[in-house]
């Protein structure tokens, strides 16, 4: 198979050093994406002049996931795809795994921006949006909806990249994409005097070109991840795999957001410019959050080479490499964004306005209980990158309906009503979670390792 130099082989040489260099294009992708997420609720919070505008942007985040979860989790299912392909040297297959990718990435934005659209009202009027934010929240969402073909056709293109060890190409794209984002908040809100819809426009106008930009890159490549649309073909081994491991990986984040979306319904019960705080202190997690799943795709990428090379032991090491960088990572990154809060939450709020202390307080006050205990979420994600990057997607799933949505549903209705009513109480039932879910993860990992290794010695007598 022929292989560019853009291409990165996990199968051969050394792991450590390579996991990184990979790793960083990945984390500078995911703060660049929410660089240009937060420059929305920057633009609109220091120019539209709208003390609500934040707090409706943030309360469509954890609506939006969900919609999207499924979609996104396909685009993981075909990463794996490509990656054992791509490891096990089958060119055909790694063509056709692509163009499968193509057609299931199409149909899952179109069905999602479908849905977001119609519904998005309907379920913001479920979770009890404030009624001085819902209508901004609803048009806001209507409009996001509009790009997400665009959006996960992107996320699928660069799932194609990175399983071949390309990280570089989609930070390159998202980079100029989102310059264009920004240029375009600026011209919307400050030029055109609009609001959340300005943000919202040119988010997707920049959805558009990225995904444009992706599937010309690969169209224009010469090897066997090679995009050209007279190949498009639905190849059934791909389409299986993809749906083995996308759907629970889909569902799985589903479950992740609809926990989100019931604890920001209770966030809707605390005041205006606390729902504002939450909003502009998550957006110091989300820099967070990318930075640690930056290692989950990492892990997922080299484990899905090693098992298409069959080969074990460079699957143990990169689960070994990917825990180690992601908790350096994860208390360099946290506890960076505690030191520096008070700078960082003000390019957020406009400091003429009379709410800002008390958004400024809330936005510190989740992310006291939220950021000091995010290494746990990178484990609990480099776990989850090493088992479905083996192919097991199913277990990963049930874990996480367990502990990430039955274990919060029952915190926010049996306990969270005896605690104090703040943030902190709220959020507390967060690092309980990752931290139970990634015990449960350990112990998977074990068991199967010991089944593996009972298979092998097996085999071998006989």
């Amino acid at each position: 198979m022929t292989r560019t130099q853009k291409n990165r082989d996990f199968t051969n040489g050394r792991l450590f050093l390579p996991m990184l260099v990979f790793t960083l294009p990945i984390m500078a992708s995911g703060v660049l994406q929410m660089l240009y997420n937060a420059a929305d609720k920057a633009v609109v919070g220091q120019f539209s002049g709208d003390p609500g505008a934040i707090g409706a942007i943030g309360s469509t985040t954890s609506l939006s996931s969900l919609f999207v979860a499924l979609a996104i989790g396909l685009s993981m299912g075909a990463g794996v795809a490509v990656a054992q392909r791509f490891g096990a040297h089958e060119e055909r297959g790694l063509s056709r795994a692509v163009h499968t990718v193509f057609i299931i990435g199409a149909i899952a934005g179109l069905a999602v921006g479908a849905l977001g659209v119609t519904l998005s009202r309907t379920v913001l009027e479920w979770m009890d949006t404030k009624a001085d934010i819902i209508d901004s929240a609803a048009l806001y969402m209507r409009i996001i909806f509009c790009g997400m073909p665009a959006k996960i056709l992107y996320n699928f293109g660069t799932s194609v990249l990175r399983s071949v060890g390309n990280s570089r190409t989609p930070l390159v794209i998202l980079a100029l994409a989102g310059l264009l984002n920004v240029g375009l908040n600026l011209v919307f809100v400050i030029c055109l005097h609009m609001t959340v819809d300005g943000v919202a426009y040119a988010t997707i106008v920049s959805e558009y070109v990225s995904a444009v930009a992706v599937w010309i890159v690969l169209a224009r490549r010469r090897d066997g991840v090679r995009f050209r649309f007279r190949y498009l073909c639905v190849d059934r081994r791909v389409l299986r795999d993809v749906l083995l491991i996308g759907i629970p990986s889909g569902i799985q984040s589903a479950v992740f957001s609809l926990s989100n979306v019931l604890i920001h319904s209770s966030v809707n019960t605390f005041p205006t410019t606390t729902v504002s705080g939450n909003a502009v202190g998550g957006s110091l997690e989300d820099f967070t959050y990318f930075t640690m799943n930056s290692f989950y795709q990492t892990v997922l990428t080299v484990t899905g080479q090693n098992v298409g090379a069959k080969n074990p032991e460079r699957v143990r090491r990169a689960l070994t490499y990917g825990l180690i960088q992601v908790i350096v990572a994860g208390f360099l990154m946290s506890y960076g964004c505690i030191l520096f809060a008070d700078g960082l939450l003000s390019l957020f709020i406009d400091g003429t306005l009379a709410e800002a202390p008390l958004i400024l307080a809330a936005a510190k006050e989740r992310n006291s209980i939220i950021l000091s205990t995010y290494v746990l979420c990178g484990i609990m994600e480099v776990l989850t990158g090493h088992l479905r990057g083996k192919g097991y997607s199913l277990s990963p799933m049930i874990v996480s309906l367990i502990f990430s949505c039955v274990l919060r549903v029952l915190w926010v209705i049996f306990v969270f009503p005896y605690l104090p009513h703040t943030l902190v109480s709220l959020f507390l039932c967060y690092p309980i979670s990752w931290l139970l879910t990634s015990l449960c993860y350990v112990a998977i990992i074990l068991f199967n390792a010991y089944r593996e290794k009972k298979e092998l010695g097996a085999l071998r007598e006989a």
